[in-house]
């Protein structure tokens, strides 16, 4: 599912979703991704399993607040990351 441009999770019961994570040392950076991440997105608990095996069992992920809000559709990284490129350029040219 998208919410515009941007990829969106919709929370389903003991769904898996393959991705990187990222370990908060400070309270104060968790705060500051809720605002960036805007009230388009809710943050959920969640189990990670690592690579390793190991497992953590309290993570959080953002989640799509309003189901209502997305499309169907595929994100696709390259093509994305072309458009911003490309986007950056245009806004730097003399």
């Amino acid at each position: 599912m998208m919410w515009g441009q941007y990829p969106a999770l919709v929370p389903q019961e003991g769904s898996e979703v393959k991705g990187m994570y990222w370990k908060c040392e400070d309270p104060i950076h968790v705060s500051d991704l809720c605002r960036y991440e805007s009230d388009a997105y809710r943050m959920e608990f969640c189990k990670i399993t690592t690579a390793d095996g190991d497992v953590i069992e309290n993570g959080r992920i953002f989640v799509a607040a309003d189901l209502e809000d997305l499309e169907e559709g595929v994100f696709d990284l390259a093509e994305w990351s072309t458009g911003v490129v490309s986007a950056a350029r245009k806004l730097t040219a003399p």
